[in-house]
């Protein structure tokens, strides 16, 4: 909303503007004999209000926003990267995750693929190294020979949401296509659908940004 805050910006340069030109023509009335003494004083009054509540909204907003951008910045210094992988193997298919940089809180993923659903929930996730220890490994080839029955191929939707040490919320969407093949799965054509990160309000949703 890059129009909104823009006229949130100059909001008080307008009030301010307004205010002084009203006041202008409130002595100037008053100077001509147009308005009483009394009246004058109500009106000056008045304005003075209007000026004093403008400025303490224009300060709350000041620190409303300066807020949300210390928020932004932490958020960046601590934010968890998941890195995920669903692979064939002989035996069927599996499913690895884990985090790099900085730890995940409440973690949750949701799997779908046709009517077959697959939900898995962790408190905590540690960081994991370049020897890939704190990896998490889940074999799914049950949930995919029910998701596929007797099809030969299908989209796997896929949801993410965790938390950072500092309590912001990450929302990720997949997709990815499964092939059955005679012994095992293949899996190929990981689509990147939608992210919702805890410094914007709105979910950001991506289109035809395929990935291998």
């Amino acid at each position: 909303m890059p129009l909104f805050d823009w006229l949130m910006q100059k909001f008080i340069y307008f009030v301010v503007f307004t205010l002084l030109l009203m006041i202008s023509y409130t002595i100037l009335t008053y100077n001509y004999g147009v308005i009483e003494e009394e009246r004058a004083k109500v009106y000056l009054q008045a304005l003075a209000s209007l000026a004093t509540l403008a400025l303490l909204f224009y300060a709350y907003s000041n620190v409303a926003s300066k807020r949300d951008e210390d928020s932004a910045r932490l958020e960046l210094a601590v934010r968890p990267i998941l890195v995920w992988e669903i692979s064939g193997s002989k035996d069927g298919a599996l499913l690895t995750y884990r985090t790099i940089k900085h730890q995940i809180y409440d973690f949750h993923a949701k799997f779908r693929l046709n009517s077959s659903e697959l939900k898995i929930s962790e408190r905590h996730i540690d960081v994991s190294d370049d020897k890939l220890t704190n990896q998490r490994k889940r074999d799914i080839t049950d949930f995919i020979a029910k998701g596929l029955g007797s099809a030969k191929t299908g989209t796997i939707d896929i949801y993410f949401a965790y938390h950072s040490e500092v309590g912001g919320r990450y929302e990720f969407s997949f997709s990815k296509e499964v092939v059955k093949g005679d012994r095992s799965c293949t899996f190929q054509h990981r689509k990147f659908v939608a992210a919702k990160y805890p410094w914007k309000a709105q979910k950001i949703l991506f289109d035809d940004n395929d990935e291998g």
